[in-house]
């Protein structure tokens, strides 16, 4: 094994990426690794690199996704033809929950890094101040909300202005427990057309949020503010929490490093059996044109191996997706391990990109009184039709 191996990565997780690249190196010393490092909107770099013919041996992508789209994801990028299947050995330790994310056609084409929790955030340090405790049921939420606002401060620091993102989060967090363990084949009796989304617990979980609306869990003013915004109240004090993916508890834990905080999964009912969205976030592919596709492979396999997957899952701050006996999760993300050990873990709602913009601003419009939990379903079963 020699030459040049070459990728681009999310210059976030740098100091990750080269640390995980300067131990591959002490096992192949003849191969050196040129990675570049960027910012910004990392997906469409790939995208634009690879209708350029620019694009390096290994690329940052996401996992899943529809074949039919023209994005940077598992799914349509090997059924256009634009990476490579991985010729690895950890390929049968892929969870099942999860080796759909990362595979096509029968066919493994990304290392699937760590998952990351779609949960609650929470600033232990301004609870313990506050003599209050992470909620374990959907009645304790609403509690908790209560008591935050006696306190001056307000439950949820939700991005409810970012359209984009946003208004989602909280309900992708209750679909671990109300849609994917009532319907588990949701998307395909949608499809089907067995189910509609007007039809399903969606609209229960839409409820749901408005009642944390009407409560005023989410503050004044969170129509008009971002997600970052709202971590960084949560690192000042000013909320208690977030509901959010796992990458903004290191933006948070930045924006206020005095702080102690903790992941916990979002109940959506009463019975105490909750359970918590997981998510992989970043997956690396590689280019179907790549220069050195056998140092590629190569450096995928040493990926997957628990030395790597531990180095990466630390600064992720997120879960190995791979079984791995070397991780120990920091104490803020122990809950969430166990769940997924526990096989509490669900993935993600797969939704159309029309269908989930129509979510957000579905939603939006429900918190300012123009519509309902069952007009934002009906809303998101047009835009399915179209």
């Amino acid at each position: 094994m020699s030459g040049t191996l070459t990728g681009v990565f999310s210059s976030f997780f740098q100091e990750t990426y080269e640390e995980i690249a300067a131990a591959f190196e002490k096992e192949y010393p003849d191969v050196t690794v040129d990675f570049d490092y960027q910012g910004g909107d990392i997906g469409q770099l790939v995208m634009t690199q690879l209708q350029g013919g620019t694009a390096p041996d290994i690329l940052t992508s996401f996992p899943g996704g529809d074949p039919k789209d023209n994005a940077d994801n598992v799914a349509p990028l090997a059924a256009n033809g634009l990476i490579l299947p991985l010729d690895v050995t950890w390929a049968e330790d892929l969870p099942e929950a999860w080796a759909a994310d990362f595979s096509y056609d029968g066919k493994v084409y990304a290392y699937p890094g760590a998952l990351q929790p779609l949960a609650a955030i929470y600033n232990q340090s301004k609870l313990d101040e506050l003599g209050l405790s992470v909620p374990t049921t959907l009645d304790e939420v609403l509690q908790l909300c209560a008591d935050a606002a006696d306190n001056g401060v307000y439950a949820y620091a939700q991005g409810l202005g970012e359209a984009a993102a946003g208004p989602q989060m909280f309900p992708f967090a209750h679909t671990a427990t109300l849609l994917e363990q009532e319907i588990p084949d949701f998307d395909e009796q949608l499809a089907s057309g067995d189910i509609t989304y007007q039809d399903s617990p969606w609209v229960d979980i839409f409820e749901i949020q408005q009642d944390l609306w009407d409560a005023g869990c989410f503050g004044e003013g969170a129509l008009g503010r971002s997600r970052e915004q709202g971590g960084n109240a949560v690192a000042a004090g000013q909320a208690l929490g977030i509901v959010d993916v796992g990458a903004v508890l290191a933006t948070v834990t930045a924006a206020g490093p005095d702080n102690s905080y903790v992941v916990a999964p979002v109940p959506a009912n009463n019975d105490g059996e909750t359970f918590v969205t997981a998510l992989p976030g970043f997956v690396n592919t590689i280019n179907a044109k790549a220069k050195n596709p056998a140092a590629a492979q190569a450096f995928l396999e040493f990926m997957g191996t628990p030395e790597a997957s531990a180095i990466y899952a630390d600064g992720f701050k997120s879960v190995p997706v791979l079984p791995n006996d070397q991780y120990t999760p920091p104490a803020e993300l122990e809950e969430f391990a166990a769940l997924i050990a526990d096989n509490k873990g669900t993935p993600l709602p797969t939704l159309q990109t029309e269908v989930q913009s129509t979510l957000n601003q579905q939603l939006q419009a429900m918190f300012l009184g123009n519509t309902t939990p069952e007009g934002v379903a009906e809303s998101m079963q047009a835009a399915y039709k179209q």
